[in-house]
């Protein structure tokens, strides 16, 4: 059972302005109230870093830098796109019952309903399935602003369905992305941050049914925003068919999944009929190695909807221009390009079952793998350095040298002959 109020702040007022008013829930890493702000009679969210037992205070300092990034995040970047929840404040707080010092954050309040909320409810009806044009359609404005937060330099690194909220707003209901909580700031200029650290030490978080490969195992590639497109896609895979993609009963299993070199999820694995350039896009999202998918949500968002038309032979119901968002073109007539240093090769294969033997993921509540995020110690490095390339400037400039010298001596000898002074 839930407690009624685990922090005892019901009553107070934060900053001489947010009322707290009731408590709603809790997640692995957080408490949410409702409340209220007193100066516009509007309500608010209030947010909490909830830390779970037993952590060093390496691993406590890290989810505050967290915490306080996500709450920059949720500030800056709505700012420049509707479709991402709002921040309107942070700060700390002392709990009235434990006397602790709490990080927290004042959000719009949303009225509606998670995605994960809304595919649950269609399964237990017995709705399966949707048009791949209705789901574009469902998800558009959400792939819109992860793309633009892609063009932020940031990358959310834990996209799903929990983390999509339909509001209830008077011109409609409106897709929004939520919890940057995990993010990774690519480019801290981008959205005007302060100086922070790119990897928080060796802390990883992601729920493993919409986990990428690299967020398993780091030799397979580095975390980017390529991450967050084989997330995207999953969640396509899931709105068309109303069935959980990813499936297992231990991370190990959604793991060996993610890795698989012998079965890859695609389109046509899910039963799926969709039209080869959509079932081609929709697979290289897909891709075991970073570099084959679309480089970034904006990329990979009109890839598909040019995919649509293609396959149509007609215009869509939805709009196919680029993203004004993307980094990267829609379509692209070669390799793709990658926003990192390319490697002079690909990394070998993942063995899934010496991946089952490595490092355990920890997981911090005893809920169901697929919804619970896991903290895994992880390498430092995000993925193999790539080769110093091998400079032969010295050796050619070595060789040039004896071949002038050569030349010269040729040319003294023939001179010398021809004088007659050899003879």
């Amino acid at each position: 059972m839930q407690p009624a109020d685990p922090f005892g702040l019901i009553g107070q007022v934060l900053d001489g302005q947010f009322r707290v008013d009731r408590f709603v829930g809790e997640g692995g890493f957080s408490t949410v109230y409702r409340g209220l702000h007193i100066g516009l009679n509007e309500p608010i969210a209030v947010k909490c870093l909830k830390l779970p037992p037993r952590l060093g205070s390496a691993l406590v300092e890290s989810f505050v830098q967290r915490f306080r990034d996500e709450s920059r995040i949720h500030y800056r970047l709505p700012q420049g796109h509707l479709h991402i929840a709002r921040s309107i404040a942070s700060g700390t707080m002392t709990s009235p019952t434990t006397s602790a010092l709490i990080p927290y954050m004042v959000l719009e309040w949303l009225e509606g309903q998670s995605l994960a909320d809304l595919f649950a409810q269609r399964r237990a009806s017995g709705q399966s399935g949707r048009s791949l044009v209705d789901v574009v359609r469902l998800l558009d404005s959400a792939a819109d602003a992860l793309a633009y937060a892609h063009a932020q330099g940031v990358v959310h690194r834990d996209f799903n369905p929990g983390n999509l909220f339909l509001a209830s707003t008077q011109a409609g209901p409106k897709l929004k992305v939520l919890d940057f909580g995990i993010a990774k700031i690519m480019d801290d200029s981008t959205i005007a941050f302060a100086p922070v650290a790119k990897t928080l030490g060796n802390v990883r978080m992601f729920t493993p049914a919409y986990g990428a490969p690299e967020q398993f195992d780091s030799r397979v590639g580095t975390v980017g925003p390529w991450t967050d497109v084989y997330s995207l896609a999953l969640v396509v895979l899931e709105a068309l068919t109303d069935r959980s993609v990813m499936t297992g009963e231990t991370i190990a299993d959604f793991a060996s999944a993610a890795l698989s070199t012998d079965h890859r999820i695609s389109p046509t694995s899910m039963g799926l009929s969709l039209g080869s350039r959509a079932d081609d896009a929709i697979s290289k999202a897909l891709a075991l190695f970073p570099s084959a998918r679309p480089q970034d949500a904006g990329q990979f968002w009109g890839l598909l909807k040019n995919a649509m038309r293609a396959d149509d032979g007609s215009h869509v119901s939805v709009e196919t221009q680029r993203l004004p968002f993307s980094s990267a073109p829609q379509e692209t007539t070669g390799p793709v390009r990658t926003l990192v240093m390319s490697r002079t090769s690909s990394p070998p294969p993942v063995a899934n079952e010496a991946l089952r033997a490595s490092a355990p993921l920890m997981v911090t509540s005893r809920v169901a793998a697929s919804e619970q995020p896991i903290v895994s110690r992880a390498p430092l490095s995000e993925g193999p350095a790539a080769p110093r390339p091998v400079r032969h400037r010295g050796s050619v400039v070595l060789w040039a040298g004896v071949g002038v010298l050569v030349f010269a001596l040729l040319v003294v000898t023939w001179w010398l002959w021809a004088s007659g002074r050899l003879r």
